[in-house]
């Protein structure tokens, strides 16, 4: 399964491996038992925590804290915003791996990011990367065209552990049409409480006595 094409069907996980279909079903099954590998409800296999934790920089913070974690705190957002929501983690070679995606409901949003949850890409020129990298103006949050669609804006804000350290990458994007300047300010900061909230969660999961 290639970590960068993004959710497969087995049929075209076959294609690519030169295997009967038959042969290939058996090895996303056994994949998707040790968590490597997770199935949706669609049929398509997409990269599994584990595989996710492989990845990544090797941090305090962990991939399954950042995921737990993050799922109210997303779809709170995505509803504030009507935007579609995304978490991505540095991983090695200046790349960066998406951990969840929240899909806004609207009919027009940016799809270049549907089915990006587990895929890794290049951080170079993204609102991903700038935020990563610490690369942060005062407002405390990043705004680009999207590198995927030049029609489309990306806003994001950094994720920070107890330490102060950048560990993930809270971003929402949409159709820049509905991205003028009082939208994105009123977005911008919807991400930064977010990525704040999310920060906070993650610091009080390393307590003592946290569950």
């Amino acid at each position: 399964m290639d970590a960068d094409r993004g959710p497969r069907h087995l049929s075209d996980i076959a294609r690519a491996s030169n295997l009967p279909t038959s042969t290939t079903s058996r090895m996303p099954r056994v994949l998707e038992h040790w968590g490597y590998v997770s199935r949706a409800s669609d049929g398509q296999y997409s990269l599994g925590q584990h595989f996710v934790q492989s990845r990544v920089v090797n941090d305090q913070t962990s991939v399954e804290d950042l995921i737990d974690a993050s799922g109210p705190i997303m779809g709170l957002l995505t509803e504030q915003t009507s935007e579609s929501s995304y978490l991505a983690v540095p991983s090695p070679a200046n790349t960066c791996t998406f951990l969840r995606e929240v899909q806004s409901s609207l009919p027009v949003r940016y799809v270049g990011f549907d089915g990006w949850e587990g895929r890794t890409v290049p951080m170079g020129g993204s609102v991903t990367g700038e935020v990563l990298e610490g690369r942060v103006p005062d407002p405390g949050y990043v705004v680009m065209v999207a590198v995927e669609d030049p029609d489309a804006t990306v806003i994001g804000a950094p994720v920070r552990n107890a330490q102060g350290r950048i560990v993930a990458a809270l971003s929402i994007a949409g159709p820049s049409f509905r991205m003028g300047e009082q939208a994105v300010a009123a977005h911008g900061a919807a991400v930064c409480s977010a990525a704040d909230e999310l920060s906070a969660q993650l610091d009080s999961r390393l307590q003592p006595g946290a569950l």
